[in-house]
């Protein structure tokens, strides 16, 4: 079923981007979603461990519809200086992470924020847009923190107060306007009533849990741009286009039916720290 899914969407987009051709128009932004290939707003997606789970798991090519890129350091933090995990590495933060990948993407995706405390959130968040915008950066996507957590940092930097405190800061600065590039990805909200996703701590992902952070991105993004979604959110369900936000009450998506979750995975592998892409727009391993 997966298998047909894939070949029908790619043939639908794949007909529809033929027919956008033959009229000479100008692309618009619904017609470079329908393109089969590249879209052209390369994403750069930057986390601590909480999201390492999406390639430990083997959920990478579960983000799809995007070119991108995925840096997932365990104990990384914002702007000061990372943690050092338990096998002695300290990552590099992710402000360097953004210098270090030069100025070849479109948007950046901040996962990043479990080790941090609450201190500094207004300056890293103002660091860290001034550093985007000054590689080209269009637009930044922060997801709030999971509160319902029992998680708590090296050093005690975050915990779950440190958390809710840091996502209703970032609603102000959203609300005040500062940054106009910036957006709010409601991952807190999203996840909160999903336990299973996750490890005893609430944050680390887990199950389900890494498909569903990569399905959720991918459907976050495919809205931002105003695209189709990647997936239906069931098998035979159609294709919503353009993608509805996930975070306005998206109907629940069928993750079993829709992934190989808990198949022998090719993909899946423990790292402390990993960097890499899903197979978009090639099939996934699973097609």
């Amino acid at each position: 079923m997966r298998r047909l899914l894939l070949a029908a969407t790619a043939a639908l987009l794949a007909l529809t981007g033929v027919a956008a051709a033959a009229t000479g128009s100008t692309a618009t932004v619904s017609d470079t979603a329908e393109r089969v290939g590249p879209i052209e707003q390369p994403v750069l997606l930057v986390s601590d461990s909480a999201w390492l789970g999406i390639k430990t798991y083997g959920a990478k090519d579960a983000l799809m519809g995007v070119d991108h890129v995925m840096d997932l350091a365990s104990c990384r933090r914002r702007v000061v200086g990372s943690c050092r995990n338990y096998d002695g590495h300290v990552p590099i933060t992710l402000n360097a992470e953004l210098e270090a990948h030069g100025g070849h993407f479109h948007t950046l995706v901040v996962a990043t924020g479990y080790n941090d405390s609450d201190h500094n959130f207004r300056s890293d968040v103002d660091t860290i847009i001034r550093r985007a915008r000054s590689l080209g950066y269009e637009r930044v996507v922060w997801l709030t923190l999971r509160e319902n957590v029992s998680y708590s940092s090296p050093g005690s930097l975050g915990f779950a107060q440190v958390f809710r405190n840091n996502n209703a800061a970032l609603r102000d600065i959203v609300d005040a306007g500062t940054y106009p590039e910036l957006v709010i990805a409601d991952w807190a909200t999203y996840s909160r009533d999903t336990p299973a996703w996750f490890a005893s701590d609430g944050i680390h992902l887990r199950g389900d849990g890494p498909w569903a952070a990569a399905d959720y991105i991918s459907r976050k993004l495919a809205h931002l741009d105003g695209r189709t979604c990647p997936l239906p959110p069931m098998p035979d369900g159609p294709m919503p286009d353009p993608c509805p936000d996930p975070d306005d009450g998206f109907p629940a998506v069928d993750l079993d039916g829709l992934y190989p979750i808990g198949e022998p995975n090719p993909t899946a592998g423990f790292h402390m720290e990993w960097e890499g892409s899903g197979a978009w727009p090639a099939d996934p391993w699973w097609a």
